[in-house]
């Protein structure tokens, strides 16, 4: 009897252990996350903030410049921004927003990486104006813990930087900005639409039937995004009445024989939902739409 209940008492003492050290193991990642942290605010003077929580995550906000105090956004608003994570001691940026398209969502929605949600980016822009900035620092139980993200080489137990950006602009304002970057980065001559859309004439249609939103059209087109991300050609035939905003509005000013160069704000394109193509267009995407009318039938 005193032999089997030692064995038991072993039993049990060894699972105590086992159980007490992958606790202290998990304490210890958090520790040395706050330690790594806060050195680095110290010896950096950087006046990070606390999530209210205490959860462990901390931010820094940087509101708009000469600008009163205003309101913060609202779990309910929408927010249109650029963001960026990075790996704190890889210095390697996993996922960020390109420079010639923006992302845009209400607040209150999920922001995350990869499959992870991150309430913490919903909880500090709650209190950003707009047009402000943030870092978010997350300790790496926070982000993606100890097995990181092998997919993109997120490192086990990497603390993340979150970096955003807002903007106070409207998406139309931000659509007409990105065009004009990218027409002025690419020395592209281009007159604006009373639409919003930029068009180049490359050859002028000499076919006489009008096309209307019914008009049966035969096209090519080569498409791009301004960030690069996408690039398809392809022929079709089919009524403008079934293609995106733009083409709508633009086709009719062609005849049978046009070949232009459209340059389209998001919100005459696919606007904010992304495409199931392949691979998909990215919400906010403004377009680069070159297109040859080849035949019209009233």
């Amino acid at each position: 009897m005193i032999k089997k209940l030692s064995l038991y008492t072993f039993a049990l003492l060894a699972t105590i252990v086992i159980f007490s050290s992958c606790k202290k193991d998990y304490q210890t990642v958090q520790t040395m996350d706050e330690t790594t942290l806060t050195d680095f605010f110290k010896k950096n003077n950087i006046n990070a903030i606390p999530d209210d929580a205490k959860t462990g995550y901390y931010y820094v906000l940087n509101q708009p410049a000469g600008t009163p105090a205003g309101e913060a956004y609202k779990l309910t608003d929408s927010v249109r921004y650029s963001i960026t994570l990075t790996g704190f001691s890889t210095g390697t940026a996993y996922e960020t927003t390109p420079a010639l398209r923006n992302e845009g969502q209400r607040v209150g929605s999920p922001f995350g990486f990869f499959g992870k949600a991150i309430p913490a980016i919903s909880e500090v822009l709650n209190k950003l104006q707009p047009g402000g900035s943030t870092k978010i620092y997350l300790p790496s139980y926070l982000a993606f813990g100890k097995n990181g993200f092998p997919a993109v080489n997120i490192p086990s137990n990497e603390i993340m930087v979150v970096s955003i950006t807002t903007y106070k602009e409207s998406q139309k304002d931000l659509d007409d900005a990105h065009i004009n970057t990218y027409l002025t980065a690419n020395a592209i001559t281009a007159v604006k639409d009373p639409s919003g859309v930029y068009l180049q004439t490359i050859t002028a249609g000499t076919g006489t039937d009008p096309i209307t939103l019914i008009s049966l059209v035969n096209f090519s087109y080569t498409l791009k995004t301004l960030d690069g991300g996408v690039n398809e050609a392809s022929t079709m035939t089919v009524a403008p009445k079934g293609l995106i905003p733009a083409f709508r509005i633009m086709m009719p000013k062609f005849t049978k024989g046009s070949k232009v160069r459209m340059f389209i704000p998001s919100f005459l394109g696919y606007g904010s939902a992304a495409t199931a193509g392949t691979p998909p267009i990215p919400a906010n995407s403004c377009l680069d739409y070159t297109v040859e009318v080849l035949a019209v039938t009233p």
